[in-house]
C-alpha cells in the first residue's frame, strides 16, 4: 500500500490506535484492524490529542508525527518524550514567533537534543538531510531547546507492570490474544520468584513462550518491540527458562500446550 499523496512507504500500524502513516509525508491513511482487547490496552499518548487541546498545539503534534515518521523513530520513548516537551514547555514554544514560524526546525532540534539525553546518537546534519532541513538554522535552536529540557528526566510509564508492558508491546507482534495469555499466565506465576525491569521481564516472557511453541520469532524482533536490544531479551528469557526448569509443576509448563 502506498501514500496517495505522495506515493511513499506506509508504515502499518504506527501509533497507539493503530493507524496507517506514510513513513515519507507523515500522512495518516487509515487505522488498521486491531482486535478491540488489544486496543484497550495502549497508554495515554502525550503525542494523541485530546478534546482540551488547542489548535496551536494539535499543529504541533501534527508537526511531531510528520517529523518522526520521516525520521523513522518509535512513539516510546523519542517521540512521545518529545510531545510532553511540547505539553509541558507550551507556554515558552507557543510564545516565540520564530518558533512558531519554523515549527519543522524546532521539533528537529527538540529531536536532536532528546536523542542525546538517552544516549542515541543521531548527528544533527543527518536529521536535517533527512528532513531537507537547513542544519545551521536547526543548530541555532538546538541550543534554546536545550534549555527548555535541562530539567530532563527520562520518560517512563509509571506504575506499569510486565503484564502492562506485555499488553502495550505485544501487539505490535502479534494479534494472537492466546499467546499474549500464555505470556501473562508466566509472568503471574514468575513475579515473586524474580525482579528487574518489567519491560525486559515481559519481553523475555513472550520470547519463553514463542521457542516453546516453536514459533519463528527472533529476539531482535521482540527486542525492536520494546524498544530494548535482542540480548536484554535473550538474557531474560534464560533467567525465566531457568525459573520454569527449577520450577517444575505444570502450573508453569502448561504454557507451552
Amino acid at each position: 500500500m502506498s501514500c496517495p499523496k505522495c506515493n511513499g512507504t506506509t508504515i502499518f500500524p504506527d501509533g497507539p490506535k493503530g493507524e496507517v502513516v506514510c513513513s515519507r509525508c507523515g500522512l495518516v491513511i487509515g487505522r488498521a484492524i486491531i482486535s478491540q482487547s488489544y486496543t484497550q490496552w495502549a497508554p495515554e499518548w502525550f503525542s494523541s490529542w485530546n478534546e482540551g487541546d488547542s489548535e496551536t498545539l494539535r499543529e504541533w503534534l501534527t508537526v511531531l508525527r510528520t517529523v518522526s515518521c520521516q525520521l523513522n523513530l518509535p512513539n516510546f520513548p523519542y517521540r512521545e518524550e518529545a510531545a510532553r516537551t511540547i505539553r509541558l514547555k507550551s507556554d515558552i514554544l507557543f510564545r516565540s514567533q520564530r518558533f512558531g514560524k519554523n515549527k519543522r526546525e524546532a521539533v528537529a532540534a527538540m529531536i536532536c537534543v532528546i536523542l542525546k539525553k538517552y544516549n542515541k546518537m543521531r548527528s544533527l546534519k543527518d536529521i536535517c538531510q533527512s528532513l531537507a532541513l537547513d542544519h545551521r538554522v536547526v543548530n541555532k535552536y538546538a541550543w534554546a531547546m536545550h534549555e527548555i529540557t535541562k530539567t530532563f528526566q527520562p520518560f517512563r510509564l509509571q506504575g506499569k507492570s510486565s503484564i502492562d508492558y506485555l499488553r502495550t508491546y505485544g501487539w505490535k507482534l502479534t494479534h494472537d490474544l492466546e499467546l499474549i495469555r500464555a505470556a501473562e499466565i508466566l509472568l503471574t506465576n514468575i513475579h515473586k520468584k524474580t525482579g528487574g525491569n518489567p519491560i525486559s521481564l515481559a519481553a523475555g516472557a513472550l520470547y519463553h513462550v514463542c521457542k516453546d511453541r516453536t514459533l519463528k520469532v527472533s529476539k531482535d524482533t521482540i527486542g525492536e518491540a520494546f524498544h530494548i536490544s535482542g540480548r536484554t531479551v535473550y538474557s531474560n528469557e534464560r533467567r525465566i527458562s531457568r525459573l520454569v526448569a527449577n520450577k517444575g509443576p505444570a502450573s508453569l509448563k502448561i504454557i507451552a500446550t
